[in-house]
């Protein structure tokens, strides 16, 4: 699930991940954003993940969400202790094999239907052109560039009738 939810709606949203879990199971969110200043990234990536946050931000959608997650879980009734691990990546053929994955993981959203319109409209491009940026401009970047993302891994558990 991608984490693009307005800050009003998440709290509804957490509420029924813990509803539909069978107690004694587990819920987990992923995700990852850029670092701020653009760390390691060429001019493609850097105009992609620019048009992104525009789009977030006249969405309303929480942007730093990420970072307080925790505390959203910590609120929720029958939940345990919320765990956490976060990492700095790179994507591309310079972040060894996770990069790589990385990579493929990025071209596949970028390049689905629903992102191709989107983008490439904010961008001011057609959506050919958009589609060769991402499978040949963008793939020949990350081979130039170390692009660093951050990525988070939460889990809670939730806890067993009583």
């Amino acid at each position: 699930m991608d984490l693009v939810f307005a800050p009003d709606q998440w709290d509804f949203v957490l509420s029924e991940l813990i509803r539909i879990t069978k107690p004694g199971g587990y819920i987990e969110v992923a995700g990852s954003t850029r670092h701020d200043g653009h760390v390691g990234e060429g001019p493609i990536f850097h105009k992609i993940t620019d048009a992104f946050w525009t789009y977030f931000l006249k969405g309303n959608i929480e942007t730093d969400l990420m970072y307080n997650l925790d505390s959203k879980f910590e609120l929720q009734q029958n939940i345990g202790e919320v765990h956490r691990i976060e990492k700095d990546l790179i994507i591309g053929p310079n972040g060894d094999k996770t990069g790589l994955v990385l990579q493929d993981i990025y071209v596949s959203y970028l390049t689905s239907e629903i992102v191709i319109k989107n983008l490439s409209e904010k961008i001011g491009i057609s959506e050919e052109e958009y589609k060769n940026m991402i499978e040949k401009d963008l793939i020949e970047e990350f081979k130039q560039t170390s692009p660093k993302i951050f990525h988070f891994r939460l889990w809670v558990q939730k806890q067993l009738s009583q």
